[in-house]
């Protein structure tokens, strides 16, 4: 299922997920019951963008119970790391408020 931002308000979101792909660039994630959605702006273009603040705006005003920073590395072998059948996902909580102050403040 295909879910644009503007529909998010709609459903009820159990964890936001901020995929760190490369290099400052970050892609939107939703869960909701024991699903993840990639958020997409427009029908054919996927939320990403390069700034975390950003990224993590556009959610400050709908009710999630969590958010992660999540990185995913495909170069384990790279470094001398055996191939693996497992994961080495990394999850960050954040807190939902994107902002230590009120965003009329900065």
């Amino acid at each position: 299922m295909k879910l644009l931002l503007k529909q998010l308000s709609n459903h009820k979101i159990d964890k936001l997920v901020i995929n760190s792909l490369d290099q400052s660039l970050y892609q939107a994630v939703v869960q909701i019951g024991n699903e993840e959605h990639i958020v997409w702006e427009t029908h054919e273009k996927p939320l990403i963008t390069r700034n975390l603040m950003e990224i993590r705006g556009f959610f400050e005003e709908l009710n999630i119970k969590e958010a992660v920073l999540r990185h995913e590395s495909a170069y384990d072998e790279m470094i001398g790391h055996p191939v693996s059948d497992g994961t080495n996902r990394l999850e960050v909580p954040l807190d939902v408020n994107p902002y230590s102050t009120a965003k009329w403040l900065h």
